[in-house]
């Protein structure tokens, strides 16, 4: 295509080259309906799609949030109730999900499978441009009035039960309370999401209206990334959407209020589950009327806030931090340029509300100082790596690349800007460094220009309030009452028992089998092989994998943690985390993170340790390398960089001694606050943990490492003499090394051997000699670990859940084990296919669709023979373990047929065959060494999984039954949920009860 040819009544407006993406970009606008796309056609065979919407909210009552799951669960032609999570059943694709931002609204879909890729498009062009809005998904979605057993009432719902969670999280609370401050007037003093207190405001009526008003052709935008031409593409989209809308609808227009105040000071609060704390402080400013385009604006802001505050080094952070004024960075801190007025925050975590009018004050002293002297030039240099890496480095963000390109497109293309535009970083980088190497004062200029010059700026303050979330509840609670007594239970029963009764009506032979799908045929059977290489250097041995890196090099070393003693394993995380940012030999932490972050993208280490399948032990367990508990450091570095990356290393290696106190205890402040914010709003993952830590060596030491008890060992750190904490961590960093180690290269051919040139001189100087066996220490040792400190813990009957862990919020989780097939067997692959379609069937309905609960997720773990329950953000976790028993009774009635398990192997085949970045396989690869895994293991999965029968179904079922009936010693059942969900029954049957508080 070219310019200004015309196809199915589109208009080519532009072809462009986007250098940056290595792609053409073709630009297409409907002269009729308004429609505009834009297509990155490239080489991958990786396509996505993405069907985007302006939907500016007009209040918080969640409108386009719910809208959002509402068309996603029936169409005109595909009028199921749960279409969405059958294409994640069924499909190969490698995204599929849905979200809600500030002011608009997205749907985007990918996959490596050209059919399968048209039929996720499918079902997503159907479902917004043509949804059936039903009633009774309006109640399962939004909200209704529900009952408990003992008739009690409360509002329920599943985007309401999301928001519940939303609002249970502290730096959740504070983050929008900052952003919203400097936005009064414009849709962003909404909360799109949805607030729970004006959630039940809303009506099925002002859905199918605001649906109506915005998902339109006119308001939408066409994302297209990949392989596939334009021309079939549009074919399909003129075929199912452009003749079959009834409307063109308008352009969605963003109204701002004139003259909108911004108030210089403002105090809110969040939630807490104790009397008031410090508080957060942080300086807002909205970005407005620069005179700049977009792009410039966006990537001026992003390179200043890597300059000033991107790490602990930078200028203002450093300064602020050393100020004594607050505890760390507030997690705020940062630059929000997706949005049409870009708001830029910074801020501090753990203020007395003595110090929150100088937090400002010291803040703009401090940029006055950056205008007046500028910055160290291995701070600028640091940035400038930044910059270069992000470029060249290929990356995953929990899903294909391409969906950073959609969000980068869409920054400038919602606001009227060419959907090009601000894609062309390195333009636009470019330009930024001309400006400022031809204009010594660019740099003041642009803080003069943003921050001190900039009168839209708010200074406000968030207070961590029990009453603030007591109140809330008491809101909600009377809420749920004065809508039952305008109903009346009669009629507020009937309604319920409607929705029931359409969640419980079973499909036709017909309606399962209305959503296209591939058929196991159209599945390949050919794992691509990841190709390594074992040498030997120095004595130590070395894996590389040669892959097309783009000119950087990726070095790992692993060093094993299993030569210390277990007293030792809680401090590893906090090593990892700090050894490059405490200072060695003559350099400050200050420089030494400048220098690192100047010549390479960053040093970095991280705990490891997994289970090693039962027939690598058998064939493996001559390797010293194999089964090991790691503590893994890498580094990243452009090639022509790799000397001086390995000089600086080796430099880090041997001279750290965490003797700089002062800067030791920022760190473990910032650790403890860090790791007290993640517990609620990440509950499920935590709950995990804890139900695994009695299950094998490996469970015991990632709780550890990763689990509640790395809470309670922040804590303790965080109550330690530092000078202690200091001598605890050097003497564990010292004689760490002295295991010995296992290292590891992804690079091009030509990286590689100059690594492997470099790597003898290093391995000399570091002094790192041949893998040493592990120190015999007894597994209960290990399990002494994971004991909470009795002062946190109530001790209850011993029953079927194990431990309760009690935190703030209104919403629960939950997590039970249970035992699976051994790894490398055909049974733990039907065990794999019967969890994916439980997940996404049964439980589903029951947990989600009729529970309320935001996720529910069944998974195996075959290496430690496990499979995982878990329910996310679930209004009555207890209730949900009691329908994963009744489940596990029914599924052994269960008749499976041929086409409800080829579209669970369908569904499970992604994962098999998911594509990696060049980095992510030798990643992987150094991985599979280290654990006994291999390309021909790979390949068995996959045979196994394409032949997999109902008859394998109904065996995995049998199998899953008797496991939920008597899972064995080791695997446990773990409850988060807030106090009041603890009744009188769960305190009968828990073992232990865990109170958190934040």
């Amino acid at each position: 295509m070219k310019k200004g040819d015309r196809y199915k009544g589109f208009c080519v407006r532009e072809v462009v080259d986007v250098e940056d993406c290595g792609s053409t970009g073709v630009y297409l606008v409907h002269e009729k309906t308004g429609m505009e796309v834009f297509h990155l056609l490239n080489s991958d065979e990786e396509n996505l799609f993405a069907f985007a919407f302006r939907t500016p909210p007009g209040d918080s009552s969640g409108v386009a949030h719910v809208l959002e799951h509402s068309v996603l669960c029936g169409s005109q032609k595909f009028p199921l109730k749960d279409p969405f999570i059958r294409l994640v059943n069924q499909s190969v694709n490698t995204y599929l999900n849905a979200y809600t931002a500030s002011d608009h609204t997205v749907f985007p879909a990918s996959s490596t499978v050209k059919a399968d890729y048209f039929n996720l498009m499918a079902v997503y062009a159907d479902a917004v441009f043509f949804p059936l809005l039903r009633p009774e998904i309006f109640m399962q979605e939004c909200h209704r009035l529900d009952f408990d057993d003992n008739g009690k009432v409360s509002l329920q719902g599943v985007v309401y039960n999301e928001m519940k969670g939303n609002y249970s999280s502290y730096e959740s609370v504070a983050g929008d309370a900052i952003e919203t401050s400097v936005l009064g007037g414009t849709v962003y003093e909404y909360d799109s999401g949805g607030d729970p207190l004006e959630i039940p405001g809303l009506t099925l009526a002002k859905l199918r209206a605001f649906h109506k008003k915005y998902y339109c052709p006119a308001n939408c935008m066409v994302f297209l990334y990949g392989n596939i031409s334009t021309e079939e593409q549009i074919d399909f989209i003129e075929r199912e959407v452009i003749l079959r809308v009834a409307s063109s609808g308008k352009k969605a227009v963003y109204k701002t209020r004139k003259n909108a105040f911004i108030k210089p000071r403002l105090h809110a609060y969040g939630p807490s589950d104790e009397k008031e704390k410090k508080s957060t402080v942080s300086c807002a400013w909205r970005i407005e009327d620069t005179g700049l385009s977009r792009s410039q604006v966006a990537m001026e802001i992003l390179f200043l806030g890597d300059l000033l505050w991107g790490n602990d080094s930078a200028v203002v952070s450093k300064s602020m931090i050393s100020s004594g004024l607050g505890e760390d960075l507030a997690p705020q801190t940062g630059e929000h340029i997706s949005i049409e007025y870009p708001v830029v925050n910074f801020g501090l975590r753990g203020v007395d509300s003595k110090n929150v009018l100088k937090v400002k004050k010291t803040l703009y002293a401090t940029l006055l100082d950056v205008c007046r002297n500028g910055v160290k030039r291995e701070e600028m240099d640091r940035v400038r790596m930044s910059f270069e890496f992000s470029n060249r480095e290929i990356k995953r963000f929990d899903g294909p690349y391409s969906l950073v390109l959609l969000r980068r497109c869409l920054r400038g293309w919602l606001y009227g800007e060419k959907p090009w535009e601000t894609l062309l970083f390195m333009r636009e980088y470019s330009a930024l460094v001309q400006r400022m190497d031809s204009d010594p004062s660019y740099l003041s200029k642009m803080i003069h220009r943003y921050f001190l010059d900039n009168k839209r700026c708010s200074l406000v303050t968030v207070t961590p309030s029990a009453k603030w979330s007591r109140d809330r509840a008491k809101k909600e609670r009377e809420t749920a009452e004065r809508q039952l007594s305008e109903m009346g239970e009669k009629k507020a029963r009937s309604l319920l028992k409607k929705m029931h009764d359409f969640q419980d009506k079973p499909l036709s032979a017909e309606e399962n089998d209305l959503l296209p799908r591939l058929s196991i045929n159209d599945l390949s059977s050919t794992v691509e092989k990841i190709r390594t290489s074992e040498d030997e250097i120095e004595g130590l041995t070395l894996f590389s994998n040669t892959e097309p890196t783009n000119g950087i090099l990726y070095f790992s070393m692993a060093v094993p943690a299993d030569c210390l003693p277990a007293s030792d394993y809680p401090y590893l995380p906090s090593i990892c985390e700090w050894f490059s940012q405490v200072g060695w030999g003559s350099l400050s932490w200050d420089k030494a993170v400048s220098i690192v972050e100047g010549t390479t993208g960053g040093f970095g280490a991280y705990t490891r340790s997994a289970t090693v399948p039962d027939f690598a032990a058998k064939s493996d367990c001559k390797k010293d390398y194999v089964g090991r508990d790691w503590v893994m450091f890498y580094f990243k570095v452009l090639e022509e960089r790799a000397q001086d990356a390995f000089n600086l290393f080796s430099d880090c290696i041997l001279q750290t001694d965490f003797s700089d106190t002062v800067r030791l205890r920022e760190l473990v402040v910032a650790q403890y606050n860090s790791i007290s914010s993640l517990v609620v709003p990440h509950a499920n993952w935590y709950a995990a943990y804890r139900a695994s830590c009695s299950l094998n060596h490996a469970g015991t030491v990632n709780e550890v490492w990763e689990g509640l008890s790395s809470y309670y060992t922040a804590r303790k750190m965080n109550g330690m003499d530092i000078n202690e904490v200091s001598s605890v961590l050097c003497s564990i960093f010292k004689r760490l090394f002295k295991g010995g180690a296992v290292l590891h290269l992804t690079g091009t051919k030509k990286g590689i051997s100059s690594a492997k040139k470099i790597l003898p001189g290093f391995i000399r100087k570091i002094g790192m000699k041949n893998l040493k066996k592990k120190r015999a220490n007894p597994e209960s040792a290990f399990r002494a670990l994971t004991e909470i400190p009795s002062e946190f813990c109530e001790e209850g009957v011993k029953g079927p859940i194990d431990e309760n862990i009690v935190v703030p919020g209104t919403v629960g989780y939950a997590c039970r084990l249970i035992p699976s097939s051994p790894f490398d067997t055909r049974d733990c692959i039907a065990d794999l296919v019967f969890a994916h379609s439980v997940s996404h069937n049964e439980l589903w309905k029951s947990v989600r669709t009729v529970g309320g609960a935001y996720g529910v997720y069944l998974s195996t773990n075959s290496d430690s023979k496990v499979c995982r329950f878990l329910t996310y953000r679930d209004p009555r976790p207890f209730d949900s373990l009691d329908v994963l028993r009744e489940t596990a009774e029914a599924l052994v009635q269960k008749d499976f047929s041929e086409a409800e398990v080829e579209k669970a192997i369908t569904g499970c085949y992604s994962d098999e065959v998911f594509p990696r970045t060049p980095a992510s396989k030798g990643a992987t690869a150094f991985l599979w060494e280290l654990y006994g895994l291999n390309n021909a293991q790979k390949a068995r999965r996959l045979k196994w999984l394409l032949s997999i029968k109902p008859g394998d179904m109904h065996k995995a079922a049998l199998r899953f039954e008797k496991a939920v009936k008597n899972p064995g010693k080791g695997f446990k059942t773990v409850v988060v949920c807030t106090k009041e969900m603890i009744l009188s029954k769960s305190k009968e049957n828990t073992g232990k009860i865990i109170k958190f508080s934040v």
